[in-house]
Order: C-alpha cells, then structure tokens, then sequence
C-alpha cells in the first residue's frame, strides 16, 4: 500500500508542476519506491585512464571524447536568468557554459548529449534550492559510503520530476570529483525508456568554484523507445515496471548499454576545468 501512496504523491507532484496556478515545489521530488535499491549501488567507478578519442579544449574546460561517442564539441555562452516575478524557480541560473557534443552516436533521444559548467558562488546567490543540492553532492564526495538519499543532486533544474536512479557510482575528474547515475525526468508517469533515459554526472571541483553537469543519453536493448498511451494510464503496471527495469539496469553490464557506462565514465575522468572569465 506504502508502494501506491509513493506513486500517487510523484503523480500529484508532476500534475502541480504543470500548472500555472499553483506555485513550484522546492525540489522535484522521487519515487521512494526505489530508495532502498539505490542503497547497494555505491561501487565507485574505474580510476582514470588515458583516453583514446577527440580531445576539446577551451580557456575554460578540457576533455576527451572517447571514439565512438561524438564527432565534435559547441561551446555556448547561456545568459544568466536572475530571479524575478513570474519566473520558475527552474528557470533561475546565472552565465554558465554549455558544451553539446555533436554527432552524438545516439541520435531519437528527447535529451541532447551536453556537458555544463556553473559557477557555484553565483548560482548559490540566485537560487537557494540549488544552494541545498551542492550541500548534499558535497555530503555525497566527501562520505562515499554513506546510505544514499531519495533525491540525488542534478543539475540543470528541470520542470518535471526523476523517475528512478540506478547505476550509481562516484567518479574522480581531473580537478574534482562527482557521482554518475541512470536516470530519467518525465511529467507524468510511464515506463523506462530509451528515448528519455540518459547517463549524469554531478561534479565539484576540489577548490569548490564550479559545479560540473553532464547529460548523455544512453540505450539499452531491453527498453522500449517511447511510453504508449495504456503504459500513461495504468498506474499499477507503471509501479511495477518502473521497480522491475531499475532492478534490471542495476544488474546490466556497462557494454549492454549504448555508449558502453565505461565509455562515458572515460570521458568524466578526462575533464579538467580552468575556470570561466
């Protein structure tokens, strides 16, 4: 029954989301339906290695884009959005970088590979729920082994809620450290799918100036691509299959997954960040 209840709350939480009459919650919320799988999945992931792949460097970031993932890199300026009346508090965030990694080798995906760099000090002075993200990320670095909490930090701030966390594992970049995940956000309810789901990175660097993100979709050969209507309005079929694939995932080696999670991982570690201007 506590299962359903869990549910029922995300479904209320995405409907509210939606609405333009009811102000936004704090922080998307998760499905506690799958806390206590996420408490078995704190391995840490392979130690860096020399990368083999497309290397991108800038004043401000440099990686390594391992053969096979994408062709090139776009850098983007993103204007800040300072707080106002009328503005979301996901729509709030101060100038950062963005890097979109093009000729992504996955291409039906609802979200594009990118990999982000904010400054904290500004993003903290504009948005205080952000402000309690880094504080449990930096929980989370700093005390490994601890029982995960049910919502893992994530940026960018979305306008809808996660689904489910699996795979997770903590990462080391070249200047700073971070956690990787599985995921996926959505607004309703539905099944696991390829075409949402995608790999993250939530990262600091060791001098705590800047806070490093990284979207990658991933597939998988036991998902399907899209929800259909009847998986939207089954909610007891959507509670089961969301606890099933997540248990699945979970136990997935990383060269079922397209790119391969090692791949991805390779990429994370090459990062080194300079600063921005």
């Amino acid at each position: 029954m506590q299962k359903k209840q869990n549910l029922f709350i995300f479904i209320i939480f995405v409907l509210i989301a939606c609405s333009p009459a009811v102000p936004a919650p704090e922080q998307p919320s998760v499905e506690t339906i799958v806390a206590g799988t996420l408490q078995a999945l704190t391995a840490a992931a392979p130690v860096a290695t020399e990368v083999n792949g497309i290397s991108f460097i800038d004043d401000n970031i440099s990686f390594v884009i391992p053969t096979g993932i994408a062709t090139s890199t776009i850098e983007e300026v993103v204007q800040a959005v300072p707080p106002s009346e009328g503005t979301p508090w996901w729509g709030v965030y101060p100038e950062h970088r963005q890097y979109h990694l093009e000729g992504y080798v996955l291409t039906d995906t609802f979200h594009q590979a990118e990999i982000y760099l904010y400054p904290i000090a500004e993003y903290v002075a504009t948005n205080e729920d952000v402000g309690k993200n880094i504080e449990t990320l930096k929980s989370l670095i700093a005390n490994p082994n601890q029982a995960l909490p049910e919502r893992l930090p994530f940026l960018p701030t979305f306008n809808a809620g996660p689904m489910f966390y699996s795979n997770f594992g903590n990462i080391t970049f070249q200047n700073g450290s971070g956690i990787r995940y599985v995921t996926e956000f959505s607004q309703f309810p539905h099944p696991i799918t390829n075409n949402g789901m995608f790999y993250t990175f939530q990262g600091i660097t060791n001098d705590g100036l800047y806070y490093v993100s990284a979207i990658l979709p991933i597939n998988v050969d036991f998902l399907v691509g899209y929800p259909t209507p009847t998986d939207q309005r089954d909610f007891a079929f959507i509670e089961s299959e969301v606890l099933r694939v997540t248990d699945q995932l979970n136990n997935t080696s990383s060269d079922s997954f397209t790119p391969r999670l090692t791949a991805l991982d390779s990429l994370i570690q090459s990062i080194n960040v300079v600063g921005l201007p």
